[in-house]
């Protein structure tokens, strides 16, 4: 194997001034680029990804150029299907969620995500739920059959959807969904300690458009709705 890479080497001319000089170029134009997008976390903490820099190696040598990358590091989430066509969505940091959101739809579920800071929810209102889960009416002020109605499987779709099945990792089961209904997830910085984040889950429904959240404060957020994920 040495001994053949040695010969493709040797029939490769050595590169010009102009050659380096080009490549150098190039180098710092990439570098100049435009900064990745940035999400405002809690404490006033900006995340930066950094752009995706392709590099030539050896720019000594013209006719060979090997491409390396540099910068994103680590994904910040990763979204797997099963056989059964339910999702495994493992989050490693709350960045990007607009990426997310979009490798949730190219899975074929239409989704809203949303991450916010510690002590933040989103205020009430985005969206008509398509259960109970979502703006439900008080069960106190409902005779014993508007209860029994009220407590039936069918109104609380939106606590089936997601399930949590480790410290970073969720389940999405898209049958309990039904044709054009968005699954919104709310994400939340956790406050108790061992908690890294938490996770509320609703479905909008069909032909109900969802508004970008506007945050209030916590207010006693619901955790019966919210799923608390540990951190690690």
């Amino acid at each position: 194997m040495m001994d053949e890479l040695k010969t493709m080497w040797a029939t490769v001319p050595p590169g010009t001034p102009d050659d380096l000089a080009g490549a150098r170029r190039r180098l710092l134009d990439g570098m100049d680029g435009p900064p990745a997008r940035r999400r405002i976390l809690g404490g006033g903490r900006a995340i930066f990804t950094g752009p995706r820099l392709l590099v030539a190696a050896g720019v000594a040598v013209a006719a060979v150029a090997v491409p390396l990358v540099i910068g994103d590091g680590d994904p910040a989430y990763a979204v797997a299907k099963n056989p059964d066509g339910t999702l495994i969505v493992t989050i490693y940091e709350l960045q990007d969620p607009e990426g997310l959101q979009a490798a949730l739809n190219d899975q074929g579920i239409k989704a809203d995500v949303t991450y916010n800071p510690r002590d933040k929810k989103c205020a009430p209102g985005r969206f008509v739920g398509a259960d109970y889960m979502y703006g439900s009416p008080d069960p106190r002020h409902m005779t014993a059959e508007q209860r029994q109605e009220f407590y039936r499987p069918e109104h609380w779709r939106s606590r089936d959807v997601t399930r949590p099945i480790a410290k970073d990792k969720f389940r999405i089961s898209p049958n309990f969904m039904r044709h054009g209904e968005t699954l919104v997830l709310e994400f939340r910085l956790g406050n108790d300690p061992g908690v890294g984040w938490s996770l509320g889950t609703w479905l909008a429904k069909a032909g109900s458009s969802v508004r970008p959240c506007t945050l209030v404060d916590e207010g006693g957020y619901d955790k019966e709705h919210a799923k608390e994920m540990a951190g690690g």
